[in-house]
């Protein structure tokens, strides 16, 4: 039995795909990787999705679906991993072979991809029977063969043997500390699969215009020679279910991320603020310094209204060689009192000999209100969060500046993107991310690099 006769099959995995001509375009993808023959329809389908004349034959041992969100690729992509796993073999005297589900490394996106495997396992009876046991993220099958989900790091599968390994949205790759592993996750498991002659697939929704998913494309897209099948097409395209009225609404809210989670396109002029080598090369130990005598120092507050993001404030000081030092920064996560925050961040900033601290743009006039009654000053800064951040960049990027090693810090500072604009550069962090912590921390290192006390009091001037 194939591939697409397994996916079909109401006795496999045919009442998972139902109506299964809604995944007519992911059953041709399946077909021309796996060196099906493709009817003349298919095959139109296969030259506008991939760029290509005609398939490859015997099929591609690797293949890459970059497609937009809810297109069906997670189920899909799982369905393979069970197919494999199912037909796999395990000769006498070998460890067992592993089908390898390698997703984002956060326990929601592990748990969403396994469940998805696990669901054909649970529902359909014909698998159910060849289930010896289910351990956390791993079924063990009858024939030997263990499917399990593991997260993107690469030395997480060493010594592993592989009939097939998926990578569910590569482009997303990150370790818990915040480090792109999408690149060194594809180096870790190609060598799972060289002795079994197993397929490497990779479905992904697009990001910015760098890292391993833009890389197989620009290689290998459109190229009949290559054995690395691209396909490229929107959500849409792949799942027609989609509700119209969704669609519209994500473009009109947000037309430059519907283009790649819808349209399944690379965001253009995107990329990572910071090299992540050079935040490292910065990173002292974590410590809060005690205040010192005739040391003008500057402060910087990320307010917040307590329910979803961090109040953060941060302390900082330029040294006689003008290096920045990153005194102290505290946070304080929601839920909280906002008043009662204002009064402890207040008293924190007064340990410092500061009464004026410049806050970022969040509450309109509410931070000079609430800080006024503990006796500080609170404005405004002049320069919007972007151009802070940018100010930040040849800072870190020449190590003149201390990073206390907070890991909420450091991860925050890792994820900042930056996007090329028409007449200027935008800076923030990426969607489902935080900087609080490290939107402060840029306002005092940033203050301090350009600003200093004109004595102990509360005066700022431009040097």
């Amino acid at each position: 039995m194939n591939i697409v006769e397994a996916l079909s099959s109401p006795s496999l995995f045919g009442s998972l795909f139902e109506p299964i001509k809604t995944w007519y375009r992911w059953l041709v993808f399946a077909k021309a990787v796996y060196g099906l023959a493709l009817d003349a329809e298919e095959l139109e389908t296969f030259r506008r999705f991939t760029g290509r004349t005609t398939p490859r034959e015997g099929g591609y041992p690797e293949a890459c679906a970059i497609t937009g969100r809810q297109s069906g690729k997670t189920r899909f992509a799982s369905s393979i991993a069970s197919f494999e796993a199912l037909c796999a073999t395990r000769r006498r005297g070998e460890p067992p072979p592993y089908a390898l589900i390698v997703a984002q490394d956060m326990r929601g996106a592990l748990r969403a991809s396994f469940s998805y495997a696990a669901e054909a396992f649970e529902a359909v009876p014909s698998l159910a029977r060849s289930v010896v046991s289910k351990k956390g993220d791993t079924i063990e099958l009858e024939n030997g063969c263990i499917l399990g989900a593991y997260p993107c790091r690469p030395q997480a599968t060493r010594g592993i043997r592989a009939v097939v390994v998926v990578a569910d949205e590569l482009a997303f790759f990150r370790s818990s500390e915040g480090f792109p592993t999408d690149t060194e996750m594809l180096r870790a498991v190609r060598p799972t699969l060289a002795t079994t002659g197993g397929k490497l697939f990779v479905l992904s929704s697009p990001y910015g215009q760098s890292g391993a998913l833009w890389d197989l494309y620009r290689r290998h897209y459109g190229k009949d020679g290559s054995e690395v099948l691209v396909w490229q097409a929107s959500a849409p395209d792949m799942n027609p279910t989609l509700p119209t009225n969704y669609l519209e609404r994500m473009r009109e809210e947000d037309p430059e991320a519907a283009a790649a989670e819808i349209d399944g396109e690379f965001r253009k002029g995107l990329a990572m603020l910071f090299d992540p080598m050079a935040i490292e090369e910065c990173l002292i130990e974590e410590r809060e310094l005690e205040p010192v005598a005739g040391i003008p120092y500057v402060g910087f507050v990320d307010v917040s209204g307590g329910r979803r993001d961090a109040f953060t404030a941060a302390i900082a000081h330029r040294n006689a060689d003008n290096t920045v030092t990153c005194d102290a920064l505290r946070a304080w996560d929601p839920p909280f009192s906002p008043e009662s925050t204002v009064e402890e961040c207040s008293a924190f900033f007064k340990r410092y000999g500061l009464r004026l601290v410049e806050s970022d743009r969040y509450g309109g006039e509410w931070p000079a209100h609430a800080f006024r009654r503990y006796g500080m000053t609170c404005r405004q800064s002049a320069a919007p969060k972007a151009d802070i951040y940018l100010a930040l960049l040849p800072l870190v990027n020449s190590g003149t500046v201390d990073i206390p090693n907070i890991p909420e810090l450091v991860r925050e500072l890792r994820g900042l993107e930056r996007r090329q604009g028409a007449t200027k550069d935008r800076v923030d962090h990426a969607p489902g991310s935080r900087d609080d912590r490290a939107n402060s921390f840029a306002g005092a290192v940033v203050m301090a690099a350009s600003k200093r006390m004109r004595a102990p009091g509360d005066k700022l001037v431009w040097l």
